[in-house]
């Protein structure tokens, strides 16, 4: 399937950045620019790992067949820069419900996650999977093994992760990257079906307008062209949000291009551009070329 460009789908780093803390990267010395994030990589191995709950075999009399060795989890290697004390209070307090030695280990993997997340989404994937094999059934750890897989376009796996984080939490912060990842799978129809859900009805502002990009391209991925832009039109096209409005301009500007409406499209390309600090979107070229066609 051909990717999808980046501003046509729904931020993914506020929630992480509510639920794991934001760290700094040791090779730079700042903080990652989103959460969770990708990071410059360390040396890419990945290595067996025993897990700790094999010291709780039960004792009985010594067998004379040789022991059979436990299948090993493989796990990708952590960065000794990674520290646990990073982690956010609150997911530090949901991971209390593990033993200590695998709440700290999942911690870990969380904090790899976040670090690995801009320049390495292929690897921050993988710690996610690792954190949510060791910690099912806590809430925070599926969702950000989702935004992981999800970041790293693996909708199946960001599904399976988010649809399981909200049954557990609740958050209905997540219902447009669940829709979103409908879309990845090819299909728009339950990506609208979502749109129509009393779920809906919960989100807050931000997320309303993550919800409408989610929506208009799924119209889009349909083929109707009109009710895509039609989705788009709201008083928050005129509003500064640095959260979405960069996309959700950029999204309005690439339906009006679609519509053949250029001079329009190359307003509002422009106006895209001048929000969008964080360079997320091509709006810029977008706009240059439009004005070639003039």
């Amino acid at each position: 399937m051909e990717k999808r460009p980046r501003s046509d789908r729904p931020r993914s780093s506020s929630s992480s950045k509510r639920n794991s803390g934001e760290r700094k990267s040791p090779k730079q010395g700042g903080t990652s620019r989103s959460n969770p994030s990708r990071s410059k990589q360390s040396s890419r191995s990945d290595r067996p790992v025993r897990p700790d709950r094999d010291k709780n075999f039960s004792k009985g009399p010594k067998s004379s067949k040789p022991a059979v060795e436990q299948p090993r989890r493989l796990e990708p290697e952590i960065p000794q820069e990674i520290y646990r004390e990073e982690i956010d209070k609150q997911l530090l307090h949901e991971l209390s419900s593990l033993a200590s030695d695998n709440a700290e280990q999942t911690a870990r993997h969380l904090l790899a996650l976040v670090y690995f997340m801009p320049e390495d989404p292929q690897r921050a994937f993988e710690h996610g999977v690792a954190a949510s094999a060791r910690a099912a059934r806590v809430g925070r750890v599926r969702e950000l093994a989702g935004i992981a897989a999800y970041n790293a376009e693996k909708f199946d796996v960001a599904l399976r992760e988010l649809k399981t984080a909200f049954r557990i939490t609740g958050d209905p912060s997540l219902w447009p990257m669940i829709a979103d990842s409908y879309r990845g799978l090819g299909e728009p129809l339950k990506a609208l079906e979502m749109g129509k859900a009393p779920e809906t009805e919960k989100l807050d502002r931000d997320s309303r307008v993550e919800m409408r990009i989610v929506l208009s391209g799924a119209r889009r991925d349909l083929g109707e062209l009109a009710a895509a832009l039609t989705t788009l039109e709201c008083k928050e096209l005129r509003e500064e949000n640095p959260l979405w409005s960069a996309r959700l301009r950029y999204a309005y500007a690439d339906s009006l291009e679609a519509l053949g409406r250029l001079p329009e499209a190359r307003e509002w390309f422009n106006k895209a551009a001048a929000v969008d600090i964080d360079q997320l979107t091509d709006s810029n070229d977008r706009a240059l070329a439009l004005a070639t066609k003039n």
